[in-house]
C-alpha cells in the first residue's frame, strides 16, 4: 500500500514511531475478532483503546464487511500523545480513519471496489 508507506514515512520524519499491527486478515480471523468484540459488549464492558482486556479495545466488523479481508484496510499503533497527529497524517494522505476506531485506516468507499 504505497499511501500507507508515505504516511509512515511522513510520521517518521516527525519522530513518530508507527507500528503496523494488522493488514490483510482472513474471514476466519475477522469472525474471531467479531466474536470477541460481541462478547465484550454482552458482558457490558466498555470497548475503548485503554481497556486492559486486549479483546475489548476496538470494534470489529462482521466477516465479509471488513476492509482488512480485501487488503484495503490496515491498523497501526503510535504513542497516545501522537494519535491525533497520526490520524491527521493518514487522512491527509487519503485514508479514511473512523472516529470510533483510531487505529484503523481504510480506502475511502472501499466497498465500491468489490465486484
Amino acid at each position: 500500500m504505497p499511501y500507507a508507506d508515505y504516511a509512515i514515512a511522513w510520521a517518521k520524519s516527525l519522530g513518530i514511531v508507527v507500528t503496523v499491527t494488522s493488514v490483510l486478515r482472513s474471514r476466519e480471523r475477522q469472525a474471531e475478532l467479531r466474536r470477541q468484540w460481541e462478547s465484550c459488549l454482552a458482558r457490558g464492558e466498555r470497548v475503548w483503546p485503554g481497556n486492559p482486556n486486549p479483546a475489548c479495545r476496538y470494534p470489529a466488523n462482521r466477516p465479509g464487511d471488513s476492509s482488512h479481508e480485501y487488503g484495503l484496510g490496515w491498523d497501526s499503533d503510535v504513542e497516545d500523545r501522537y494519535q491525533a497527529t497520526w490520524t491527521a497524517i493518514r487522512r491527509a494522505v487519503g485514508w479514511q480513519v473512523p472516529e470510533s476506531d483510531p487505529v484503523h485506516a481504510e480506502l475511502p468507499s472501499w466497498r465500491l471496489y468489490l465486484v
